[in-house]
């Protein structure tokens, strides 16, 4: 039920704050109270609290300070005026309560001012127009400053065979390796590196030994050394340099498990040459002039003081091998292993400024068509491998460089089927 209202025995005259403390109803409800009782007819007032204020007469001297102020502000002064495109001005009431609860009225004025910053000093931005008119005496390129020295990067031919019938059937793509003498014969260079992976050494493997890889390791010696033998006949100037991989350090690891008192046996009289038993022998890179560096996975290569050429040992999916080896890596470096063509930048901060390092992978010079063992190949029931593409890429790597502390760019040079293009031309095999 409904609470009924007396309002004669309310003095409306007081605020509604005040009826509320001496009624016990809350403050919300005697405002509505208030509003329906004149509404009613009922000669109830208004409360106090807010009481219909007369429209406010603004004291425009005091405005007219606070725009000459404000225009000083923005260095305009008043003989300028007609520097303002727009004026905006307001005037407001508020009420507040003073120290005793009562209500007061305050009067509040309010000026915007736009100003148009052209005609001032003119814009503040310059003026977009058309271009000025070419002059042929305007410098159109930077003159070449000093000749760089060449590198070649040739990585994992995996040299090697599996015999089918009477023939040999090779691991290594005899048209990508063909492509990257060509690459080399034309441009001279004076580094040739092989990455490693050299030889793929299938009979000296921990992995299933099929029958086809017997008696292969012999003619796969024979193709290798005939291989350095053809890189210094293309680049007779150029020095060249072997990487031992994770493939040459088989046939190491196989004489230490089956054969401990062969490991390290050199000829009579030449301590200091390489063990008979040993990749660099086998392919008389002493001989050719070619530096062997063993020791994988910590062999190294050293183009110049910010780039070097490593085997590799990470392998990432998704194309991350480089970032990974970015990573870790402190200094630029160009690695095999993948057989993929990767690269990754990354720039950090140093003292006094930044730098930026390289990872790269040129890919391989194997076949991609599943001929090399791996997880993803397969056999017929003749021993023939089946042909099912691998995620490789055929390819090698220029180098320009500097000498010492220099720098250097590596480019990647993609191989397709036999077909190479660099620098504006096609090599084919």
């Amino acid at each position: 039920m409904k609470e009924k209202w007396d309002s004669s025995q309310i003095d409306w005259t007081k605020t509604n704050e005040q009826i509320a403390r001496e009624t016990g109803k809350s403050t919300d409800s005697i405002r509505s109270k208030r509003g329906r009782f004149r509404r009613e007819g009922l000669n109830v007032p208004k409360s106090p609290e807010a009481p219909v204020a007369p429209k406010p007469s603004a004291d425009w001297d005091h405005v007219t300070a606070k725009m000459i102020e404000a225009l000083k502000s923005r260095e305009v002064f008043p003989e300028q005026i007609g520097v303002i495109k727009a004026i905006k001005s307001s005037v407001w009431t508020t009420t507040t309560k003073n120290a005793k609860g009562e209500a007061e009225t305050h009067e509040n004025y309010g000026v915007q001012l736009q100003i148009d910053p052209a005609i001032i000093n003119g814009p503040a931005w310059p003026v977009v127009d058309r271009a000025p008119k070419y002059h042929k005496d305007l410098p159109i390129a930077s003159p070449c400053l000093k000749k760089l020295r060449t590198a070649i990067i040739l990585p994992d031919p995996q040299i090697g065979y599996r015999r089918v019938g009477a023939s040999l059937d090779p691991f290594h793509c005899e048209k990508s390796m063909s492509v990257a003498l060509s690459i080399a014969k034309d441009l001279n260079p004076d580094l040739i590196v092989n990455l490693g992976d050299f030889i793929d050494l299938p009979e000296f493997s921990k992995y299933m030994q099929e029958p086809a890889f017997a008696l292969t390791t012999q003619a796969s010696i024979d193709r290798g050394y005939e291989f350095l033998c053809h890189q210094k006949e293309v680049a007779p100037n150029a020095h060249i340099a072997l990487i031992g991989g994770n493939h040459e350090i088989r046939l190491q690891k196989f004489i230490i498990t089956n054969a401990k008192a062969a490991f390290g046996l050199s000829r009579a009289k030449t301590p200091d040459n390489w063990p008979v038993l040993s990749v660099p022998y086998l392919l008389r890179t002493d001989e050719l002039g070619v530096e062997y560096i063993s020791g994988y996975p910590a062999s190294e290569f050293w183009i110049n003081d910010n780039l070097k050429c490593v085997h590799g040992s990470k392998v990432r999916s998704g194309g991350s091998t480089a970032t990974a080896v970015c990573i870790d890596e402190r200094v630029s470096t160009i690695f095999g292993h993948i057989h993929r063509i990767e690269a990754h930048y990354k720039t950090v901060n140093v003292r006094g400024g930044f730098k930026t390092r390289l990872a790269m992978s040129p890919g391989c010079l194997s076949r991609i068509d599943g001929a090399v063992p791996s997880t993803n190949s397969g056999l017929d029931e003749y021993g023939k491998s089946t042909t099912r593409y691998e995620n490789w890429q055929n390819g090698i790597a220029v180098v320009q460089y500097e000498d010492g502390d220099g720098i250097f760019s590596v480019t990647p040079v993609h191989i397709h089927s036999g077909i190479a293009i660099y620098n504006g031309k096609e090599y084919r095999a």
